[in-house]
């Protein structure tokens, strides 16, 4: 997505007319080992087959700035867990400034997006929304950064999902050749995450959770193989990317990622529970197929 911003952004703004941008469409396959964001035998593996298609347009209000709307649909499914499977659909606004129409110029943008989404768990039905600002930097030719900083919202039909949480993002885009791009990210969010667990399988770390999370826990509904509950706990999270994306033909590419969450400090452990009683990580290898058109 930077990539594509970057692209459209070295053609002077005054000189384009309000337009539709080209359709996308997003097919992907990923492999998440950790569904709940719990530790040790909590932790469930699951495939997940997702689709996302976006569209929308650019409107130039000036030769240096101008505003970017698109909506967007999609859904994922889940193999195993079925009550995490979801459908989404949304709209993202942006408003994007540049100094110049010289190269090296940063392209800085305010940013609003908000979805509603439907699981097969009624619990985590409601809305997400996310607001901030971002700076896209080409650092070469070939080379980009892009640096975010972000708020997140979510707001749940069960008030054990209703999160919030602060983010900050840097990722850098180095493209080889014609069709190649290697790309990694680093994230850092503090605030609200939602743990699932067995109820009766560690009853010391089940106590602590119910002291630290109270009155914010709930039965999950997502889940049928054992009684699982929600807790929603405050913590800190790392997150890192390593990607490769592979372009061919006209507007088509192949992308293969790897993302490993790392939850390190839970903010509120009460005692018998430690703070290590909540770390937990995340490994997530997907597979995407993308088509613009």
């Amino acid at each position: 997505m930077a990539v594509a911003a970057l692209t459209t952004a070295a053609v002077p703004w005054s000189a384009r007319a309000l337009d539709w941008t080209p359709a996308r469409v997003e097919a992907n396959l990923t492999a998440d080992d950790n569904v709940t964001r719990a530790g040790g035998s909590d932790a469930l593996r699951d495939t997940i087959f997702g689709v996302r298609a976006s569209k929308g347009f650019v409107w130039p209000m000036s030769s240096r700035t101008r505003t970017l709307v698109q909506g967007f649909a999609g859904g994922e499914k889940f193999q195993k867990y079925d009550g995490l499977s979801h459908n989404f659909f949304g709209a993202q606004a942006d408003f994007q400034f540049r100094s110049s129409g010289e190269f090296g110029a940063a392209t800085y943008s305010a940013f609003v997006r908000t979805q509603a989404e439907y699981f097969q768990s009624t619990l985590r039905d409601g809305y997400r929304h996310a607001f901030g600002v971002t700076v896209l930097k080409p650092l070469t030719d070939r080379v980009n950064f892009l640096a975010a900083l972000q708020q997140n919202i979510i707001d749940g039909k069960s008030s054990v999902f209703d999160t919030q949480n602060t983010a900050l993002r840097a990722n850098l885009d180095w493209t080889v050749g014609t069709w190649n791009t290697f790309y990694a990210g680093a994230e850092y969010r503090k605030g609200d995450f939602v743990s699932t667990n067995c109820r009766t399988c560690d009853p010391n770390k089940t106590l602590g959770l119910v002291n630290t999370a109270t009155p914010n826990i709930i039965q999950d509904d997502a889940f049928t193989d054992t009684v699982r509950d929600a807790y929603r706990l405050k913590a800190n999270v790392v997150v890192a990317t390593l990607g490769y994306n592979r372009g061919f033909g006209s507007g088509q590419s192949l992308d293969l990622s790897w993302r490993r969450a790392i939850s390190s400090l839970a903010q509120t452990a009460v005692a018998p529970a430690s703070k290590s009683d909540f770390a937990y990580t995340v490994n997530q290898y997907s597979l995407a197929y993308l088509v613009r058109f």
